[in-house]
C-alpha cells in the first residue's frame, strides 16, 4: 500500500513524464496538429509551376473559402499574384458567378492564400464547373502560368438567382449561419448583380427587411437585427432561434426606389 508520501512522489513523477513526452511532441511534430484539415480540389502543373486548391469541405452550391498553394520546382512561392474565375460550362454558353481573388498575403490559420466564390448552380447535366486559375512570379520577371482545375458542386438551396421587375439579374446568397443554434446567430447574405455572364459586381445600397419564422409552431422570434451593408456585397446582422425546429429566413429587399422582391431561407436543425 502506498504512503501518503509515496503517492505524492508517484503524482510527481507522472506530472514531470507527462510534461516531457508533450514537449517532446510539440519539438518532434511542430504544427502537425495546429493546421486545420482542407478538402483538396485539384491541381495542375504548368512550366514547373504547381498550383494546387482547397476548400474546407466538398463544393455546393453557395459560398465558399477557396485556398491556394503555389510551388516552383517543390519550393514555396512567398508572394505569387493569384487570379481565378469560376465557369460553368453549358450546352450553348458559358458563364462565372461572384469571386474575389486571393490575398498577398497567406491567411494566418490556414497557411494558404485565400479568396471566395459563389457557386449559383450545381454540376450534373446542365454543365460542369472548373476554376481558371492564372499565377505570376513578381520575383521571375513576372513570368506567368495558367491552367484549369475541374470541379464539382453539389445541390444545395442557400443561394437564389432572380430577376427583379426592372430585368435586371441578381444573385443572393445565405452564407451565415452554416451550423445553426439556438440563441442568437451571426447573419451574413451578399447580394450581386448580373451585369453580364462574366461580371458580377457587388451591390452595396439594398436594404433588408428580414424575419425569422417556424412554421410548425406559427410564430418568430425576438431581437433580430436586419442585415446591413459591411463591405463588397456582405450584409451582417443577427437571427435569434429561441428552439430548434423548422424555421424560415424571410427577407424582403429594396434598392433605392426599386422593390427586388421577397425571398425565404429555409433551415431545419
Amino acid at each position: 500500500m502506498l504512503t501518503k508520501k509515496s503517492r505524492c512522489f508517484s503524482g510527481l513523477l507522472f506530472l514531470a513524464l507527462a510534461v516531457t513526452v508533450s514537449c517532446n511532441l510539440s519539438d518532434d511534430q511542430s504544427g502537425l496538429f495546429s493546421e486545420p484539415e482542407r478538402y483538396k480540389l485539384g491541381e495542375f502543373t504548368a512550366d514547373g509551376v504547381t498550383v494546387a486548391a482547397y476548400s474546407e469541405a466538398p463544393l455546393d452550391m453557395g459560398f465558399h473559402h477557396i485556398y491556394f498553394e503555389v510551388h516552383e520546382d517543390g519550393a514555396l512561392l512567398d508572394r505569387p499574384e493569384i487570379t481565378f474565375t469560376t465557369m460553368m460550362h453549358m450546352e450553348n454558353h458559358s458563364h462565372a458567378s461572384p469571386h474575389q481573388n486571393p490575398s498577398a498575403e497567406r491567411d494566418p490559420d490556414a497557411g494558404l492564400f485565400r479568396g471566395w466564390a459563389i457557386f449559383t448552380m450545381p454540376s450534373g447535366m446542365m454543365g460542369s464547373w472548373e476554376l481558371i486559375v492564372s499565377v505570376r512570379d513578381p520575383d521571375a520577371d513576372g513570368r506567368e502560368v495558367e491552367g484549369v482545375i475541374d470541379i464539382e458542386i453539389e445541390e444545395s438551396a442557400r443561394v437564389r438567382t432572380f430577376m427583379a421587375d426592372s430585368g435586371q439579374r441578381y444573385v443572393l446568397t445565405l452564407v451565415q449561419p452554416k451550423n445553426p443554434r439556438t440563441g442568437l446567430n451571426d447573419l451574413v447574405v451578399t447580394l450581386h448583380q448580373r451585369e453580364s455572364m462574366m461580371h458580377f459586381p457587388p451591390v452595396k445600397t439594398a436594404l433588408f427587411d428580414f424575419e425569422p419564422w417556424m412554421p410548425s409552431m406559427d410564430h418568430g422570434s425576438s431581437n433580430n437585427v436586419d442585415p446591413v451593408h459591411d463591405s463588397d456585397g456582405f450584409y451582417h446582422g443577427k437571427v435569434n432561434f429561441s428552439m430548434t425546429g423548422d424555421w424560415e429566413l424571410r427577407f424582403d429587399i429594396h434598392r433605392e426606389d426599386e422593390h427586388l422582391g421577397e425571398f425565404v431561407f429555409a433551415l431545419d436543425f
